[in-house]
């Protein structure tokens, strides 16, 4: 009979590592916050970038797939920034799928909605997080999003209020340690400060994101433009700093949303305020047609070598560095822990497959944690690995049919190795089977899962 997990002094450690190797959650911690190479960080040459003191706004959109590690990234750069920038970071996906309770609602967030959503953000960070005292720029933003919620819904449903709508919004603030007081002489809060939901989706008022309507025109929302830019030069006024926008969650808005918001409106683009957002991958093929932002990618991590992709990069390093933290913070909890619970050579072997794509990767050491809490382990073994690996590899190629198997055959002989034509081309990125690598240009390559077993090139056909 097995020993307990009470008893067995590993099961303690292994069901600590599932909780922390969350896939889902972002790295908020700093202690578990794992380095990219800055030679392939644009969050890197972003915090540069804002630190120059010229008068433009510097506005970036940061594209990638779902899972590389964009929120984590976001949420580090705000840490780094957090001493010297008065900055708001909101996270979209959250609120929509927490707080309004309708998460496929994103894909058809409106532009004035969207600009509401940054007013209400903005308005709880400054009173409830800066002391800022607002004046008549909450009721310029209720009075211009009303007018077009009736224009779209008549007069059903609640009117809107700002003031209680904003205690919805979930954000993370900071004004900097160089602002240590406000206006009227309200202390203000320095470091990172958090707001918690006080509105959940029952009690949400606002109807937002509903399909099929009729896309409002830009002349017909510079009000709400207005309104939200008039708050934003409040708070710059009050504390003599500029305001850094964080906006997160728009990477599963999808292309036509992408579009929407950043092609075919330009109001974004002129918010008075620098601003870095992280969208769908999509926007890198929107990029010439994109208004008012610089668009940056960040792609997954290169695990795998260009010049012959069957061997490891430079990127292992981190995925070493990335387990070697969380194990750390697991340690010091508990007081104890397996000495050497991941050797190198097996973490480099996960690292490989997971394709640099973080979250694949951490859902791989979370299977291998229930695996070795079964087995009473002291570490994790090549079984265990081998075993993540075909399960992870099933689910990978589940459902995939021939022109894709083709395609990426072709892919993988492909000296070059560039994004194929086609939309086939397009939906295999999206599916993360197809992933992109930066170099000295994006390069791309199958899903290494996908090599195990499936994918079998025809040498000689190709190069």
């Amino acid at each position: 009979m097995s020993m307990s997990a009470s008893t067995n002094p590993t099961r303690p450690f292994w069901a600590e590592i599932e909780v922390i190797f969350d896939p889902e959650l972002p790295v908020e911690d700093p202690r578990l916050f794992a380095e990219r190479d800055p030679a392939y960080n644009p969050l890197a040459t972003l915090e540069r970038m804002l630190q120059r003191q010229t008068p433009t706004h510097r506005k970036v959109l940061v594209a990638g797939t779902i899972g590389n590690g964009k929120t984590s990234e976001l949420h580090h750069f705000a840490t780094r920034l957090s001493g010297d920038r008065m900055f708001v970071l909101v996270d979209l996906w959250r609120h929509f799928q927490g707080t309004v309770g309708d998460a496929a609602a994103l894909k058809h967030v409106e532009t004035w909605e969207l600009l509401g959503l940054l007013g209400l953000a903005i308005h709880r960070a400054g009173e409830e997080l800066f002391g800022h005292r607002w004046k008549d720029e909450p009721k310029l933003l209720q009075k211009a999003l009303e007018e077009l919620r009736k224009a779209d819904q008549g007069d059903k449903g609640p009117a809107i209020d700002v003031a209680k709508l904003a205690k919805g919004m979930v954000v993370v603030a900071s004004l900097g340690a160089a602002a240590l007081t406000g206006p009227f002489g309200v202390a203000a809060a320095t470091g990172l400060a958090i707001t918690t939901t006080v509105t959940d989706a029952a009690s949400w008022q606002w109807k937002i994101g509903f399909s099929g309507r009729e896309r409002r025109e830009d002349q017909e929302i510079h009000k709400v433009l207005g309104a939200v830019n008039a708050m934003i030069m409040a708070l710059q006024s009050a504390y003599n700093r500029r305001l850094l926008l964080l906006v997160d969650g728009l990477d599963r808005a999808g292309e036509d949303r992408m579009t929407a918001l950043f092609v075919e409106s330009g109001l974004l683009g002129e918010l008075t305020c620098d601003a870095v957002w992280i969208a769908e991958d999509s926007v890198r093929r929107l990029d010439s047609r994109v208004r008012g932002f610089a668009v940056h990618e960040l792609c997954n991590v290169p695990v795998l070598d260009r010049a012959d992709p069957t061997q490891p990069g430079r990127g292992l390093g981190f995925f070493r560095s990335l387990v070697a933290r969380r194990v750390a913070v697991v340690v010091e909890k508990l007081g104890k822990g397996p000495s050497a619970a991941f050797p190198d050579e097996l973490v480099d072997r996960l690292a490989y497959y997971s394709g640099g794509v973080t979250r694949d990767f951490i859902k791989m050491i979370r299977m291998i944690a229930g695996e070795a809490w079964d087995g009473e382990a002291e570490a994790i073994t090549l079984e265990m690995v081998d075993y993540t690996l075909r399960e992870s590899r099933r689910a990978k190629e589940r459902a995939m049919h021939a022109g894709e198997i083709e395609l990426l055959e072709q892919l993988m002989i492909d000296r070059e190795r560039k994004l194929p034509d086609g939309e086939l081309a397009g939906k295999l990125v999206a599916d993360q089977r197809m992933l992109a690598y930066p170099n000295e240009t994006i390069w791309y390559y199958p899903h290494p899962l996908l090599t195990l077993a499936l994918l079998k090139p025809k040498r000689g056909s190709a190069g």
